[in-house]
Order: structure tokens, then C-alpha cells, then sequence
């Protein structure tokens, strides 16, 4: 949390990356005496901006205007904050500060969270997505057939936890689980209940499978990608 102190502001900055094979987090901070705020922006490693803006119109923060360069967007987010900053705004503004998790970038693949907080509100919102680098598209529950049966199983290993029953589109959120050498090892399924809202956002679920118990509901054109080593 930030503090404002009498006396003079200032703003310290400092911008570096974590890489992945597809991808990168770029990150900067503001810091104002000793507290510091960080802000993050993810970069593809592709001319196509298509995934790029698909994951910017999640978290509309800049009132529909899409970034192609994710150098530009972190700018914008710095001088944004830096602005609320300085007039004394930042809590009734509710600033959106995003965090990028790459958790799979392999094989032309990539999954990733984009966790958004809002400043001075208990309020966030995690996304979760799969994407396929080589045609640009958001994979969701297309990873996935006999969608239906898939669901059944979700709800029987959710019914010990609460009484919820999730429908096909809650399949298109989920993280790919690895092991220490990055090989595919299940699927962790995250669903949200969205009648049921708590002080921070909608009531969440984890719902894992094995690989054992989810390589037979993987389409065909993923299944070899993804469990090849």
C-alpha cells in the first residue's frame, strides 16, 4: 500500500523483463520516498498483435484504446499513475494494476494469468488463457471434446466442496500443470461461481485433473503438441 508523505514527491523508475520463449514481462516501478508501486506489461514475441489486444480488452483500462506496442501501453500506465500521484488521487480513481504469470509457453503454446487489482477496493479479477502463438487465436474450451462428459466429471470432483454446477463455458479457463522439466503433467480447471459474489469478486474453484485422467478429452490437434516432451 502507498502512504503520502508531506513534503516533496518523487518518482524513482526502473524497467526490466522476464523472459519466456514466446513472451516477456516487462516491468517498471513508481516509487514515491520509500513506498513503490510496480507495473507490469506483457510482450509476444510476434509481429501479430492479435493475442496482444485480445488480452488488453479483458481489462479495458484505457477506455477502448488498443496498444500495439507493449513499450507504449507501460508508458501510458506509468504516466497515468504518476498523474493520480501527484494529484492526490490514486484511491478514488480505483487504478487497475495488472500482473502477468506466464505458467506454459512451449511448443507454439501459451498459457497465462492476468491478475488485475484494483487500488483502494478489495476488488480483482484473475483471467486465465491458453492461446496458440502460431495462428493467433484464443484456444478456451476448444482444447477440449466430449465437453459435456468433461463438465460431469468437474462437478462430481466439486461436489464434496459445494453444491455448483458449472456449465461448458466454465471450461475455458484453466492452467496447464508441469513438472520441473516443463513436461505437461494435468490440468487445473478454474471456475467461478457467479451468483455467488464475496468482498473480493466471485467465489472460486479449482477443479485438477491428472494427465492420465484428461489426455482422452484433448482435441487431436493439441493432444500431440501438448504431451510431447
Amino acid at each position: 500500500m502507498i502512504r503520502f508523505f508531506s513534503g516533496i514527491l518523487f518518482f524513482l523508475f526502473s524497467t526490466y523483463m522476464v523472459y519466456a520463449q514466446n513472451v516477456s514481462v516487462l516491468k517498471d516501478s513508481v516509487c514515491i520516498s520509500k513506498e513503490c508501486f510496480e507495473l507490469q506489461e506483457l510482450k509476444i514475441n510476434s509481429p501479430n498483435t492479435r493475442i496482444y489486444k485480445k488480452i488488453q480488452k479483458d481489462y479495458d483500462i484505457f477506455n477502448g484504446f488498443l496498444f500495439d506496442i507493449p513499450e507504449k501501453r507501460l508508458q501510458a500506465k506509468k504516466d497515468t499513475l504518476r498523474k493520480l500521484i501527484s494529484e492526490n488521487s490514486l484511491k478514488e480513481s480505483q487504478f487497475g494494476f495488472e500482473k502477468y504469470r506466464i505458467l506454459f509457453d512451449r511448443n507454439g503454446l501459451l498459457n497465462l494469468s492476468v491478475r488485475i487489482k484494483s487500488y483502494g477496493s478489495p476488488w480483482e479479477d484473475i483471467r486465465y488463457s491458453l492461446f496458440d502463438i502460431n495462428d493467433h487465436t484464443d484456444i478456451g474450451d476448444k482444447l477440449f471434446i466430449n465437453k459435456n462428459l468433461l463438465l460431469k466429471l468437474c462437478n462430481k470432483k466439486l461436489y464434496d466442496q459445494d453444491l455448483v454446477n458449472f456449465k461448458v463455458d466454465s471450461l475455458s479457463e484453466y492452467i496447464l500443470n508441469t513438472d520441473n522439466k516443463k513436461n505437461f503433467t494435468g490440468i487445473t480447471f478454474i471456475m467461478y461461481n457467479t451468483e455467488e459474489r464475496e468482498s473480493g469478486g466471485y467465489k472460486m474453484y479449482s477443479v485438477p485433473f491428472t494427465r492420465r485422467e484428461i489426455e482422452k478429452f484433448i482435441t487431436p490437434k493439441y493432444k500431440e503438441t501438448l504431451l510431447k516432451h
